[in-house]
């Protein structure tokens, strides 16, 4: 007993020599600051921000063996200061999910952001990390592609068996889908975890409606809708507001949810709400004339990516390649589906469609399996960050104006969206796209009141929900009925009339 407990003394004291070791190596901190500095000029914009404090502190050795690269994360918290006034939150433009990438931080890694826009003078406090490996002569090189930070992943829940009670039953079967990533993609274990997430998603879902909370369809995690819908559950509860966000396939799942009053609000692409609330019969989709408007939330734009040596550069070149084009309840099928409409293409010019997740999608991609994807996302999307980050080769596949102009024609809610060059890691041209808007939807049978509840918590929650999830910053008086097609909700539309009579009052000095 005395050996193993030496042994074990021994191993804790070799793996604390080495953390420290590996917390003195690295660049020096000039050379981190100058990283920092290039960083935010190249790939933000040039003259916006001067580095006022900076500090090192400290390192950590990293392996990754898929590329066969070793070297050291560089730690680093600095305060930035604005030279000029500028917005983080940019309807079109860089905003803060470009500038937290560009720099290895999070967005949640950044102090100092503020919703309604920052001014000259105004100090960001940063914390952030670089990855640098040693060259030949004993210096140390940056690998830009590799800086960023990965996403926080949520702790998992720890088995904990009491029986065989329906409860205890539920805490084993969550532990189990925390494991689900020990499990072989494709097995029969993973269709089995598959079909138990939808399970427990229902059952959580029924709680609520149950307990009599407010209940939101958000959407797949970690996706945009999905962390949004965790954001404002943890704000309303800070509001003494029960509202409890149910993830979902996305767009068309949630609009089906509540359709069948099974939901109270959904997050819906704006052009998906039009879709179904006027009907698309020959695609299967009936009028939902029971759905309302809330309000919109934030911009979003239509990505079509493919890599470089698939030898597609316009929309005309998916013809019979694999495209991905998103699950069934997502509204990037709907996207792909209506683009293609757009163009007037027969059966013969159709691409090989390809109904997949977007990890599945992305994962294909790389894989060769599929030459293309489709992906409705708010920019910058996170997951295109990552694969960017770590593809030189990845392409943006521009719509063509014709495809924008017959959309237009057709009365949908679109509008060209240029996404400007330095969005994502490597991206050095701007590419145009369609545009829309992520929307807040409900139905006709909801209460008043908790229409009015929902709204009062965007329009209070301001710098405080923006620090939970920063695409809230964009939600103002202002945008809010921006690109929705669909009737709102008569709470909704006595609630603007109230705050505009509100704010002319106070404008007025009343």
């Amino acid at each position: 007993m005395a050996n193993i407990r030496h042994f074990h003394f021994g191993y804790l004291l070799l793996a604390l020599l080495l953390l420290l070791g590996g917390c003195e190596r690295g660049p020096q901190p000039d050379q981190l600051r100058e990283e920092l500095q290039e960083r935010l000029d190249r790939n933000f914009q040039e003259d916006l921000f001067a580095i006022k404090n900076f500090k090192r502190t400290g390192s950590a050795p990293f392996r990754d063996l898929e590329n066969d690269i070793s070297g050291v994360y560089a730690y680093y918290d600095a305060d930035l200061e604005l030279e000029q006034d500028y917005s983080l939150s940019r309807w079109q433009g860089l905003n803060l999910g470009t500038l937290a990438y560009a720099i290895g931080a999070t967005e949640a890694g950044i102090e100092g952001f503020r919703a309604r826009g920052n001014v000259e003078g105004d100090v960001l406090k940063v914390h952030g990390r670089f990855a640098f490996r040693q060259d030949d002569s004993g210096g140390w090189k940056s690998l830009a592609r590799m800086s960023a930070p990965a996403p926080a992943q949520e702790q998992k829940p720890g088995r904990d068996s009491q029986g065989g009670s329906p409860q205890s039953v539920l805490r084993e079967a969550r532990a189990l889908l925390a494991d689900a990533e020990n499990f072989k993609a494709g097995s029969e274990e993973t269709l089995i975890i598959e079909e138990l997430a939808t399970a427990i998603g229902r059952i959580d879902l029924s709680q609520a409606r149950l307990k009599g909370d407010i209940t939101l369809g958000s959407g797949v995690a970690p996706g945009t809708y999905y962390s949004f819908g965790v954001a404002l559950s943890k704000y309303a509860a800070q509001r003494g507001i029960e509202l409890f966000s149910a993830a979902s396939e996305g767009s068309v799942a949630n609009a089906s949810r509540l359709q069948a009053s099974k939901l109270d609000f959904g997050l819906v692409q704006s052009d998906v709400a039009q879709l179904l609330y006027r009907g698309l019969i020959s695609e299967g989709y009936y009028p939902n004339r029971e759905l309302r408007a809330v309000a919109s939330l934030w911009p979003e734009a239509v990505h079509l990516l493919t890599l470089q040596g698939s030898g597609i550069t316009q929309q005309g070149d998916l013809q019979g390649r694999r495209v991905a084009v998103g699950q069934r309840g997502s509204g990037s099928r709907v996207n792909a589906l209506l683009i293609g409409l757009a163009a007037d293409l027969t059966r013969d010019e159709f691409p090989d469609i390809r109904e997949l997740s977007l990890a599945e999608a992305i994962t294909q991609l790389e894989n060769g399996e599929v030459d293309a994807l489709f992906l409705t996302e708010a920019v910058p999307a996170r997951s295109i960050q990552a694969l960017a980050a770590r593809r030189d080769d990845l392409r943006f596949v521009p719509i063509p104006t014709r495809v924008l102009n017959k959309l237009s024609e057709n009365r949908l809610v679109y509008y060209p969206l240029t996404v400007p060059a330095r969005t994502y890691p490597g991206q050095t041209k701007p590419f145009t796209t369609l545009g829309l808007t992520a929307a807040l939807m409900t139905h006709s049978q909801v209460s008043d009141e908790r229409v009015e509840q929902i709204l009062d918590l965007l329009m209070t929650g301001g710098d405080e929900l923006a620090s939970k999830f920063y695409r809230a910053a964009f939600i103002s008086r202002e945008t809010m009925r921006l690109g929705l097609a669909v009737p709102l909700h008569p709470a909704a539309e006595r609630f603007y009339d109230n705050y505009d009579r509100l704010q002319d009052k106070k404008d007025g000095g009343e």
